[in-house]
């Protein structure tokens, strides 16, 4: 049983409730914590000079409380060495921002809610930099999949890009 508190509660039986993120957890009752579950992909492993790479990341809150103000940032330094964003990231919840050589992502997610962002780089022609599009997707955010340093290979991707 969950109701709303704002402090801790005892009753005559000594069973006792505690408020945790604004949801109460009933004596018996197992809470599960906000988890921000991150994963990222590529349209391809390999790309040609002029081509067009497509990303997505899904934000999905796998645990029984809301979370509030998450946000991501996907780091595309490793990608604009060999490629140009095209400025056209898009969410079906939350808002999106683009500085240089960050791509974030900030919004609320209910248990259960997914968020899902897609933007897209164009690969340089004639190819330059490393031929390598890698970056990888973070966040600071309580429960992510993906904190700095994280090594979940859902947080990243790599395309090669050929020489011509």
């Amino acid at each position: 049983m969950r109701h709303h508190l704002t402090r801790i509660l005892f009753s005559a039986l000594g069973l006792c409730a505690v408020a945790t993120g604004g949801t109460a957890v009933a004596a018996g009752d197992t809470p599960t914590p906000a988890t921000l579950q991150i994963a990222k992909t590529a349209d391809r492993s390999s790309a040609h000079p002029g081509d067009t790479v497509h990303y997505k990341v899904t934000v999905t809150n796998s645990g029984s409380n809301p979370i509030a103000g998450a946000k991501i940032t996907d780091n595309l330094s490793g990608v604009l060495d060999d490629a140009t964003y095209n400025h056209d990231a898009a969410a079906d919840a939350g808002t999106t921002a683009f500085s240089s050589p960050d791509l974030t992502w900030t919004g609320d997610l209910a248990p259960g809610a997914k968020a899902t962002l897609t933007y897209s780089v164009k690969v340089s022609h004639p190819a330059t930099g490393n031929k390598q599009l890698s970056n990888k997707v973070t966040s600071d955010t309580a429960g992510s999949n993906c904190p700095s340093g994280s090594t979940d290979p859902g947080c990243s991707t790599s395309t090669s890009v050929s020489a011509g």
